[in-house]
């Protein structure tokens, strides 16, 4: 099994009280160690919103670096939760969330639109539109608000082919 846990307490007792939470573990993995909570949503559940409430509720030390919706937890044959694979799968897997504060001029911008035109108190630089709640209504919105506050041309493809708001930024700082 893992490391000791001590660190993580106080954001699965916070997420195990989440009535949009299934099941939860934790575990550290890796060197520099990582600290990984994955999660099993019900139906209504959001991984994003999720995420934002654990940065709005938990201070710095007691949020995750990781926050890894899973369709189910991994099990060892016994039953329990199987800590040493979920610490191997959260590395690469997709889906995974993190907050990175958005860094450049652009992404700052950027994130400031999102935030606004999709009603979030907080936007990260790795963050989807779609992930975000955006569809094509608020994606039209979004572009015509970008375009003329950001000096663009920007079209539905060029949203929906960047899969962050950090590739957004990096294609229109881009030289042409």
């Amino acid at each position: 099994m893992g490391a000791p846990m001590f660190e993580l307490d106080a954001v699965t007792a916070f997420l195990h009280t989440h009535a949009d939470i299934v099941e939860v573990a934790a575990v550290r993995t890796g060197d520099p160690p990582v600290r990984v909570v994955a999660i099993v949503l019900g139906p209504s559940g959001s991984a994003v919103d999720i995420r934002d409430r654990v940065w709005d509720t938990l201070g710095p030390g007691d949020r995750p670096d990781v926050l890894l919706p899973l369709p189910e937890l991994p099990r060892d044959p016994g039953g329990a939760v199987d800590t040493d694979r979920l610490g191997r799968d959260a590395r690469d897997r997709p889906g995974r969330l993190t907050f990175r504060a958005p860094q450049t001029a652009t992404e700052v911008a950027i994130a400031a639109i999102w935030s606004e035109v999709l009603g979030r108190s907080r936007v990260g630089a790795d963050d989807n539109f779609l992930d975000l709640g955006g569809d094509s209504m608020t994606a039209a919105y979004l572009l015509d608000l970008t375009n003329e506050r950001l000096g663009q041309e920007l079209t539905l493809d060029d949203l929906f082919s960047s899969p962050s708001l950090s590739a957004l930024a990096r294609s229109i700082d881009r030289p042409l």
